[in-house]
C-alpha cells in the first residue's frame, strides 16, 4: 500500500502557498531550454511560490536570465557535496526532471520532505515520496509536455503544446548604465550592414550521423543572394576543429562572419535576440532561438517520433525532415569519418533556402 500512495497526487494539506520548489535539470543547454516553461506553469498555479533551478556550470547562466526562476544552483560532481547543497538549500519540493540515480540518492540523502521521480526507473522507488508515469517517447509527446507531467502531483496538468510558447518568457540580457548591450562589440548590426542576420549552428548533434551536412550548409550560403542575407557561424571552441571545412570555405565572404568560440553562452543569448533567424539541427541553440521567439527551422531525421518529442516550440518555430528512410547509427564509421544518414542528406539545401527566404518575403537569386 505505501508503494501505491506514491503514485497519488500529493494531499492538499501538504500544498501550502509560497513552497519552494526545486527543479533538477542537470543535462545539456537543450535540455534546460526545454525544462522552463516548467518554471513558469508553477509560477501560473501559485505567484508566491519559490522556484529553485538546480543544473550544471555550463548552462546556469541561461536559467538565470529566466524570470520565473528565483534562485538558481549548479550541481557539484561529487555526491557529498550535492546532498550537503541540497539539505542547506533544503526545497519543500525536489522534483528530479532529469531521470539520474546521483540525483535521486542524494535528495534522499538529505531527507528533502517531498522528493518527484519517474515511475519507470527503479531507483526512484525507494528513493522518492512520489512517482510519476511518464509517457513513453513513443506517445508523440513533444519533450516540453513530457516534462510538464512531472507537475501532475501538485495538481497541474498541460496537455497542449500550442499553451508552451506562452511559458517561455526568457529575457535576453539588457543594456548596461552605459547604453552598451553586454555583447555590444558583437552586434549583428554591426556585421550585417542592413542584411537580414541569420546564425547558423552546424555543430554536431547527439546522433552524430544526422548532422545536416557541412557541405550543404556551405551551398545554403551560397544559394542566397549576398546583398539579403549575412550569416554568422557559430559555435564553441571545441567546436572549432569540426567546422574548419565550412570556416574556409567562406573565409573571404563578405556576408560571412566567423563567431566560433567567439561569445560566451550568455552572449550568444543575447547576440541570438537580436538576430533574425537561425538554422540548425537538434541542438540546443534551436531549442533557446526558437524560445526567444525569432525565427528558427530545424534540420531533422525522418523518424516522426523524434521529430514530434524534440522539434522546437515557439512562435515562429519551424522543422524540415525527409521522408527518406532513416538507418539510424549502424556501421556509420567509414576511414575516421561519419556516414551522413540517408534520411538527413535529402534535405536539399534548396528546400532550406527557399523556407529562410519565405522568413523574410520574396527575395531574387543570384546571377
Amino acid at each position: 500500500m505505501a508503494f501505491f500512495r506514491k503514485l497519488q497526487p500529493i494531499p492538499a494539506t501538504a500544498l501550502a502557498p509560497g513552497q519552494r520548489i526545486m527543479l533538477a535539470k542537470t543535462t545539456q543547454l537543450g535540455d534546460l531550454v526545454i525544462s522552463l516553461p516548467m518554471a513558469a506553469a508553477l509560477k501560473r498555479h501559485d505567484p508566491h511560490c519559490t522556484v529553485i533551478l538546480l543544473t550544471n556550470r555550463r548552462t546556469a547562466d541561461i536559467a538565470r536570465h529566466c524570470p520565473d526562476v528565483d534562485e538558481v544552483y549548479a550541481a557539484p560532481e561529487n555526491p557529498a557535496e550535492l546532498t550537503a547543497l541540497l539539505a542547506a538549500i533544503r526545497p519543500d519540493i525536489f522534483i528530479q526532471v532529469n531521470p539520474c540515480r546521483r540525483l535521486a540518492q542524494c535528495a534522499y540523502d538529505a531527507a528533502l520532505p517531498i522528493r518527484i521521480g519517474s515511475l519507470f526507473r527503479l531507483y526512484n522507488w525507494r528513493r522518492c515520496t512520489h512517482l510519476v508515469p511518464i509517457s513513453s517517447p513513443s506517445s508523440g509527446l513533444n519533450k516540453r509536455l513530457l516534462d510538464l507531467q512531472y507537475l501532475r502531483p501538485l495538481g497541474i496538468v498541460i496537455n497542449d503544446a500550442a499553451e508552451i510558447p506562452a511559458l517561455y518568457h526568457l529575457a535576453p540580457p539588457q543594456a548596461r548604465a552605459d547604453g552598451k548591450a553586454p555583447a555590444a562589440a558583437l552586434h549583428p548590426a554591426q556585421f550585417a550592414q542592413g542584411r537580414r542576420s541569420v546564425i547558423l549552428s552546424p555543430a554536431l548533434v547527439t546522433a552524430r550521423s544526422h548532422q545536416w551536412p557541412l557541405e550543404f550548409y556551405a551551398e545554403l550560403i551560397e544559394r542566397i543572394d549576398p546583398r539579403e542575407v549575412h550569416w554568422f557561424i557559430c559555435g564553441t571552441a571545441d567546436d572549432r576543429a569540426s567546422l574548419q571545412a565550412l570556416l574556409q570555405r567562406h573565409a573571404s565572404a563578405a556576408n560571412v562572419t566567423d563567431l566560433v568560440g567567439r561569445l560566451s553562452l550568455t552572449e550568444f543569448m543575447a547576440f541570438i535576440s537580436q538576430c533574425d533567424g537561425l538554422v540548425a539541427g537538434s541542438t540546443g541553440p534551436l531549442h533557446l532561438a526558437a524560445a526567444l521567439g525569432i525565427h528558427t527551422l530545424g534540420l531533422f531525421q525522418s523518424r516522426q517520433s523524434d521529430v514530434r518529442r524534440w522539434r522546437p516550440l515557439g512562435p515562429m518555430a519551424s522543422v524540415l525532415h525527409s521522408h527518406v528512410r532513416c538507418r539510424g547509427e549502424r556501421r556509420l564509421q567509414h576511414g575516421g569519418s561519419v556516414i551522413p544518414c540517408p534520411c538527413m542528406t535529402a534535405i536539399a539545401p534548396a528546400t532550406v533556402a527557399e523556407h529562410v527566404r519565405g522568413w523574410f518575403g520574396p527575395r531574387s537569386q543570384p546571377n
